[in-house]
């Protein structure tokens, strides 16, 4: 596999890892006061207050399987990663100046001072580049750029 790409990964790993002990402490943290938080005269209050914290929990619930999917996703595309003809899933590639990485959609990363993007091949732009190859141009929301590597 190429150094970069490597890098990319490792570099997406550890930002999917820091993410998954912030969230879960934030989850402890809003379990923890929804058992602290002790009923009031003030019923409806009581009832209101435990209600947003819920509502908070399952966002955050979300964002960690979400999260978790990331993983799951980045570690197969890492175990199946193989050179490339055309641009597919997996593919790091050069478009025009930026760096993008077919994989999930985590965003941006720095990475060996270049910045690289992560996006899905379900997003706008992924689809665009999807069944692509080397030095073909692809316009896209009013540029076109050809694609430099393909790796």
């Amino acid at each position: 596999m190429n150094e970069f790409k490597s890098q990319i990964f490792q570099a997406a790993f550890e930002l999917l890892e820091q993410r998954k002990v912030l969230l879960a402490s934030e989850l402890k943290s809003l379990e923890q006061s929804i058992h602290e938080d002790t009923k009031s005269s003030a019923g409806d209050k009581y009832e209101t207050g435990r209600e947003m914290i819920r509502q908070e929990i399952g966002k955050v619930e979300n964002q960690f399987k979400q999260n978790q999917s990331f993983l799951m996703e980045m570690n197969h595309l890492q175990d199946s990663c193989k050179p490339f003809a055309k641009v597919s899933e997996g593919s790091l590639l050069r478009w025009g100046d930026d760096w993008l990485f077919i994989s999930s959609s985590i965003g941006q990363l720095t990475v060996a001072g270049k910045k690289v993007f992560l996006l899905s091949k379900n997003s706008p732009l992924g689809q665009a580049l999807i069944g692509k190859e080397k030095s073909e141009v692809v316009a896209f929301r009013g540029q076109s750029k050809p694609i430099n590597e393909l790796v």
